[in-house]
C-alpha cells in the first residue's frame, strides 16, 4: 500500500479509537478520500464529532451521515462512470455489488480512484460500462435552506409551515387518493339505491348480480387507495416527527448558555416533547378530518343530484357545525392556555421540592410544602375541568347535531318521496352520504381542545426555532483564532446575570500575557466561576469586552473557542460511557498511551486499574455508576492533562485535594508551565498566590483589587500603617490554605 494523506488519517482515526480506520475499511477510506478532497484543512476533532456513535464499521448510509454532519450534500445519480463530468469530482461511486469507490480525478486517459484502500489509476476503457450510483458532494448553502430565517422572511411562513413544505409531494398524493376515495365512497350508497330501485321494485335479480360485481370491484379499488394513503400518511408522521425532534434537540444545543440557563428544567423538557402533540396529532382521526373535508363538495353534489332540495339539510348542518367549532374553539383557546400554565407551575414547584427538599425537612415545612402543593395541584385540576367540559360540551352538541341532521334527512326526505321529487331509494343513499358528509366535521368539533393543543405547541415550535443560535442569526460567530497563545484581558466589564440590575462586578480590569498564571479569589458569589464563564463564551458582559489574544471574545466562533481551552469546574462532569470515553473528551485522538500518562500524572491510574472493568467501566453523572467523589475529580484532571490546551481554567477544586499527591502535581504543573500555559484558577491559597504573576480578588458591591501577591501585600501594609478601619478581610474560614491578606475597601 503506497503511503498518502489518506493513508495518515486512516491511521490517526485509528489511534483514536475507531476499529473500522485501523482495520482499513473501505468505506471509510472512501470517507478519507471524501474528506480530504472537499476540505483538506479539515480537523480530525470535526470528523470524529461527525461520525455515528459507537464503533461499528461505516457503510453507505453512514458516511452520507458523516458527510452531512461536515456540512456536505450528497446529490445521487444512477449513470454510467463514462458519463461522469470532470468538472464534478470528487464523487463516490457505488457499482451494483455494493463495492464503494471515490473518483478523485482524470487526466484524460485514466480515472485517479480509490479502490480497495489503495490510490489506482484505471483506463477508461475498463470502466466505461460501468453502472452504479454516483454521489456529487456540495457545500450546504444555509441561505437556499427553506428552513432558514433568511428565506422565511421572504415567503412568510413559519418554521413548521417552511418544513411541510419539504412534504408537497406526499400531501399532495394522499390528497389525490382522498379525491378518488371520495368517489370510490359514492358506489355503495348508489348501488343500494339502486338495489332498492331497480332490483326490489322491478323483482329483476339478474341486475343484483351485475351489481354486486360493480360493487365488489369498487371495494377492491377504495382498499388500495387506502392503503396507498396510510402509507403516506405513517411515512409523513414518521418522517417529520425525527426531522422536528431532532431539529430541536439540536436547536435547544445551539442557543446560548445564559439563555438556556434562565429557563428552568420543566421548561428545557417542556420543549423537547412539545412536538409530541403534533406527532400524535397527524398519526390520528383529526388529522385525516381535516384532509377529508375539502371533498365533502363530492357527496353534496352526488345529493343535489339525486335527491334535489334535500341537500340543503347537509348544508345547513355543516353551517351549524362551523358555528359551534368558532364558539367552542374562543373559549378553549384561553382554558388551554390557563391549564398549561396551572401545570406548568405545579412542575416546577415539584423539582424545586426534590432540589431543596433537605432543606425542607431541615427547618420543618414539611407541612407547608404540602400545603401549597396541594393548593397549586387543586387550582391545575380546576382549569383541565374546565378545559375537559368544553371537550366534552363541544363533543356532545355536534352529536346532537349529527343526530338531528338524521332526523332532518328522514322528516325531509319522506315528504319529497310523497311528492314525487326522488325515489326511497335516493333518500336511503342521501341518509348515507349526510353521514358521510357530516363525519369529518363531527371528528374536528369533538376534537377542538386537541387541535388547540396542536396549534399551541406549532406556535412554540416556531417561536423556539426563531431564536438566535450561536452559529445563525444576530448570533452568529464566525471568526477563528488562527493559534491560541493565551492573551486574556478584561476591559472595564460588568456582569449581570438577568439584565435586572444585580450586577456581580462593573468596572473589572485586567491583563494576563500569554503564559500567565492568575489567580481570582473572593467571597462566596463574587463572581469567581464567571470569570471563567466570561473566558469560555459562556456569558457575554453587559458592558465592556474581555479579549482573547487581542479578539473580543463575541467575535469568536463559540464551538471553537471552548474546543481549545481546557476546563475543569468546580463537581466533576461525566457522559455516560466508559472512562476512556470520557477522557477522550479532552482529546479525541489520545492513544492509550496518553491516556494511561494522564491518569498516573493525575495518581489515579491505580485507582482506575482496580475497578471491576478498568478503563472500560462505564461511568456516569448521576446513579450507582458514578465514581467516588475524590477519583472522579482526579480522572476530570487527566482529562485536563490530556487536553494540551495552551490556555486552562480550573474552577474551585477541594483544599483536601490540592493537598494531596495529584494536586500537588497540578500545582507544581502549573508552576512549571508558567511562560508556556495560561492558566486562571480559582483558589483561596497562599502558595498558589504567591506563585501567580496576578491575583484577581473580587468583592461583592466593590470594585476588585487586582496585582501580584507582594503588591497586595504591600497594600496591607500600608493601610495598617495609616491606620484603616475599613479594611475586608478576604479569608475564607474553613477551606484551609486561606489568604492572610486585608484590603481597604473602596464602593465599586
Amino acid at each position: 500500500m503506497q503511503d498518502h494523506p489518506i493513508h495518515e488519517m486512516m491511521r490517526t482515526l485509528g489511534k483514536a479509537g475507531r476499529q473500522g480506520f485501523a482495520a482499513g475499511g473501505e468505506w471509510e477510506s472512501c470517507l478519507c478520500a471524501l474528506v480530504l478532497a472537499l476540505e483538506p484543512a479539515c480537523r480530525y476533532d470535526r470528523i470524529l464529532e461527525s461520525l455515528p456513535a459507537g464503533d461499528a464499521g461505516l457503510g453507505e448510509g453512514a458516511l452520507l451521515d458523516t458527510l452531512a454532519h461536515l456540512g456536505y450534500v450528497g446529490r445521487p445519480v444512477t449513470l454510467r462512470a463514462q458519463q461522469l463530468d470532470h468538472r464534478l469530482l470528487p464523487c463516490l461511486f457505488v457499482d451494483h455489488c455494493g463495492n464503494p469507490a471515490v473518483i478523485l480525478d482524470h487526466d484524460g486517459s485514466a480515472w485517479k480512484m480509490l479502490r480497495g484502500g489503495d490510490i489506482v489509476h484505471t483506463p477508461m476503457a475498463e470502466v466505461k460500462n460501468l453502472r452504479g450510483r454516483v454521489y456529487f458532494f456540495s457545500r450546504f448553502d444555509e441561505t437556499q435552506n427553506p428552513l432558514s430565517a433568511f428565506v422565511r422572511q421572504s415567503t412568510g411562513y413559519g418554521w413548521f409551515q417552511a418544513l411541510a413544505g419539504r412534504f408537497k409531494g406526499t400531501i399532495g398524493q394522499m390528497l389525490i387518493a382522498g379525491f378518488f376515495l371520495n368517489l370510490m365512497v359514492l358506489v355503495t350508497p348508489l348501488y343500494i339505491m339502486l338495489v332498492y330501485d331497480r332490483v326490489i321494485a322491478t323483482g329483476t335479480p339478474d341486475t343484483l348480480l351485475m351489481l354486486v360485481a360493480g360493487v365488489a370491484l369498487a371495494i377492491l379499488f377504495e382498499w388500495q387507495l387506502r392503503a396507498v394513503r396510510s402509507r403516506g400518511l405513517s411515512w409523513f408522521a414518521t418522517r417529520i416527527n425525527n426531522i422536528v425532534g431532532n431539529r430541536i434537540f439540536a436547536h435547544l444545543l445551539s442557543l446560548p448558555p445564559a439563555l438556556i440557563e434562565k429557563a428552568s428544567v420543566t421548561a428545557q423538557i417542556a420543549r423537547i416533547k412539545t412536538f409530541e402533540a403534533v406527532r400524535d396529532f397527524f398519526c390520528g382521526a383529526v388529522f385525516l378530518s381535516m384532509i377529508e373535508i375539502p371533498f365533502v363538495f363530492i357527496a353534496v353534489l352526488a345529493i343535489y343530484i339525486i335527491a334535489g332540495p334535500l341537500v340543503l339539510v347537509p348544508l345547513v348542518m355543516i353551517g351549524l357545525y362551523v358555528l359551534l367549532f368558532y364558539v367552542i374553539r374562543a373559549r378553549v383557546r384561553v382554558a388551554i392556555r390557563l391549564a398549561a400554565r396551572s401545570t406548568s407551575v405545579r412542575q416546577q414547584f415539584t423539582i424545586e421540592t426534590f432540589e431543596k427538599i433537605k432543606a425542607v425537612r431541615g427547618y420543618g415545612l414539611a407541612a407547608l410544602w404540602q400545603s401549597k402543593y396541594r393548593d397549586l395541584s387543586g387550582r391545575e385540576m380546576n382549569a383541565h375541568f374546565y378545559l375537559n367540559w368544553l371537550g366534552m360540551m363541544a363533543e356532545t352538541l355536534a352529536h346532537m347535531l349529527t343526530v338531528l341532521a338524521a332526523v332532518a334527512t328522514v322528516g325531509v326526505g319522506v315528504h319529497l318521496v310523497w311528492a314525487g321529487v326522488m325515489s326511497p331509494g335516493a333518500l336511503v343513499a342521501a341518509m348515507i352520504l349526510v353521514w358521510r358528509i357530516l363525519t369529518p366535521f363531527y371528528g374536528l368539533c369533538s376534537m377542538i381542545p386537541r387541535l388547540e393543543q396542536v396549534r399551541h405547541s406549532l406556535l412554540q415550535i416556531d417561536s423556539l426555532m426563531d431564536i438566535d443560535t450561536e452559529q445563525s442569526g444576530a448570533g452568529a460567530k464566525n471568526a477563528r483564532l488562527p493559534a491560541l497563545r493565551g492573551h486574556v484581558a478584561f476591559r472595564r466589564v460588568r456582569l449581570d446575570y438577568d439584565g435586572n440590575g444585580q450586577v456581580v462586578f462593573d468596572g473589572l480590569t485586567w491583563d494576563a500575557a500569554p503564559g500567565s498564571l492568575v489567580v481570582v479569589s473572593g467571597a462566596n458569589g463574587a463572581g469567581k466561576t464567571s470569570i471563567l464563564k466570561l473566558v469560555k463564551g459562556l456569558y457575554e458582559p453587559a458592558e465592556g469586552a474581555v479579549r482573547l489574544d487581542g479578539f473580543d471574545i463575541r467575535q469568536l466562533d463559540a464551538g471553537d473557542l471552548r474546543r481549545r481551552i481546557a476546563y475543569v469546574p468546580q463537581q466533576a462532569d461525566f457522559f455516560h460511557g466508559t472512562i476512556m470515553d470520557n477522557l477522550r473528551f479532552g482529546n479525541p485522538l489520545a492513544t492509550p498511551d496518553d491516556m494511561r500518562a494522564a491518569l498516573e500524572k493525575a495518581d489515579a491510574w491505580d485507582a482506575v486499574c482496580a475497578l471491576p472493568d478498568g478503563m472500560d467501566t462505564v461511568i456516569a453523572r448521576y446513579g450507582t455508576a458514578a465514581l467516588p467523589p475524590d477519583l472522579a475529580v482526579r480522572v476530570m484532571l487527566a482529562r485536563a492533562y490530556l487536553h494540551q490546551a495552551r490556555l486552562w481554567l480550573i474552577d474551585e477544586l477541594p483544599n483536601a485535594f490540592l493537598c494531596s499527591k495529584a494536586g500537588r502535581t497540578l500545582i507544581d504543573t502549573l508552576v512549571r508551565e508558567k511562560g508556556s500555559r495560561t492558566c486562571l484558577i480559582v483558589s483561596y491559597r497562599d502558595d498558589l498566590m504567591r506563585y501567580a504573576d496576578l491575583v484577581v480578588i473580587l468583592r461583592r458591591g466593590m470594585s476588585a483589587i487586582t496585582g501580584t501577591y507582594d503588591e497586595l501585600a504591600a497594600l496591607k501594609q500600608t493601610l495598617s500603617e495609616k491606620g484603616g478601619t475599613d479594611a475586608v478581610s478576604i479569608e475564607k474560614q474553613g477551606k484551609g490554605g486561606s489568604v492572610p491578606l486585608s484590603v481597604a475597601g473602596r464602593p465599586a
